[in-house]
């Protein structure tokens, strides 16, 4: 489907990564030295080659050709309690709205002489997905939403000067995505049961897949061996997604804060549009002591981009019972996310030769607004709190593993007559190997 113009989902693509694990939909999960750090100084850390990620200039810190492989498990963790909008508010309740998910990505950078290197990554950077079945009461603003995708990423970085490096990629993105909607406790509503005689009749399906072009780009400035700085920044992506739209309604339903064309139960071409927000990101390296260093972030990004959801049909349809023009919207749902800021403080600290630990804590603001929180979208503010090891296993090989626990708030959602107390608090689990020669 094509315009799903500033929409509400995107996630990893080998493996759905559902319950985004930064505020909005943003997935922090590039690496798992980063995840012990809270993604605190993610720019300039440069401990292996998933700083790729982050900040092509980094590559010039790099003096031997290095590769990383990196899985996530998260746990996002996402319960709910009904206040008001069934007969029964309990009939709302629901545990694990978002299934738990493993992130993937993979990183390797080449350094061709003393001042060019070359990088290539697979990796993803926005993640969300819920799944509240199709018997939910609240099915018409729930139901299921799921988007994959995957960022592949090639990146050259020049050194300047022993003071500045300059990097700069190019991102195809890959998005997959799926998003239904059902009538729930709607039915009940004796004057609406003859248009939706059932708690799992589907009032929109959307399915499509489609790609996104973007670059980034960064400087770093090393102030001396013990200081660094990078800045750094993502553009904004439109995933052109095509696919299809379909119903199980001939009628328009009235639900207010959406709007839906009905397909009689069939499927019609459609497009939507997933906007990718860009992304500012400052981090600092600061090495205290032999052992002991800190690292410092402070991220924007653009959500203000996701103003609505919109699908369009993409053919003129007419069964003699419904008719649909090319061109029409067949679903829309204003969103009006805002920009977001996250501050992230991290510390790295060499116990020996062999063994290294790191700690971190930040804090997500989140883009949602009250007046426009949803239950598909459940965000709060939160706090991460983060450990994690590496362990050298030869002059050459390493591995990673670390651990952080989101502390999400508790939030009041109330959409289309529905109020549910909502927390989204989430556990994170990641392995990464690092392999140089």
């Amino acid at each position: 489907m094509k315009t799903f113009n500033k929409t509400i989902i995107a996630t990893a693509l080998m493996a759905i990564s559902t319950g985004s694990s930064a505020a909005g939909f943003l997935l922090n999960e590039t690496s798992v030295s980063g995840l012990g750090r809270a993604f605190a100084g993610e720019g300039v850390a440069a401990d292996d080659a998933a700083v790729l990620a982050r900040n092509p200039a980094a590559m010039s810190l790099f003096d031997e050709t290095a590769i990383s492989i990196v899985g996530t498990y998260i746990d996002p963790g996402v319960d709910m309690q009904g206040v008001s909008g069934a007969a029964d508010p309990s009939d709302l309740d629901i545990d694990g709205a978002a299934p738990t998910a493993f992130v993937p990505a993979a990183y390797l950078i080449m350094p061709l002489n003393d001042k060019v290197a070359i990088g290539f990554a697979g990796f993803s950077n926005f993640g969300l997905g819920t799944d509240f079945g199709s018997d939910y009461a609240a099915g018409s603003i729930a139901g299921k939403t799921e988007v994959m995708t995957m960022n592949l990423n090639a990146s050259v970085s020049y050194r300047i000067n022993e003071h500045w490096s300059l990097g700069l990629g190019a991102n195809i993105i890959y998005g997959d995505a799926e998003l239904k909607r059902y009538a729930g406790n709607m039915s009940d509503n004796p004057a609406m049961n003859p248009i939706l005689p059932s708690y799992d009749t589907t009032l929109a399906d959307m399915s499509g897949d489609g790609f996104g072009y973007g670059y980034n780009v960064g400087v770093m400035y090393e102030l001396n061996d013990n200081h660094r700085f990078s800045v750094t920044y993502r553009s904004q992506v439109t995933v052109e997604l095509e696919g299809q739209f379909q119903n199980d309604i001939t009628t328009m339903v009235p639900i207010y804060s959406q709007a839906l064309s009905a397909t009689g139960g069939q499927a019609i071409d459609g497009t939507l549009d997933l906007e990718l927000p860009d992304i500012f990101e400052f981090s600092g390296y600061h090495k205290v002591t032999d052992k002991l260093a800190l690292h410092t972030t402070v991220m924007w990004t653009g959500w203000s981009v996701f103003e609505e959801i919109r699908g369009v049909a993409d053919q003129d349809f007419n069964d003699g019972e419904v008719s649909i023009s090319k061109g029409q919207t067949v679903l829309l749902k204003e969103e009006n996310f805002e920009d977001a800021w996250r501050f992230g403080i991290g510390a790295t600290y060499n116990v020996s030769p062999e063994f290294t630990l790191r700690t971190g804590i930040a804090y997500d603001e989140t883009p949602v607004p009250e007046s426009h929180r949803s239950i598909s979208i459940p965000d709060s503010d939160r706090v991460w709190y983060s450990i994690g090891a590496n362990y050298q296993l030869s002059d050459n090989a390493n591995i990673d593993l670390a651990f952080s626990y989101i502390d999400g708030e508790q939030v009041e959602v109330n959409e289309d007559g529905y109020v549910l107390n909502s927390e989204g608090n989430a556990f994170l689990a990641g392995a990464q190997f690092n392999y140089s020669f």
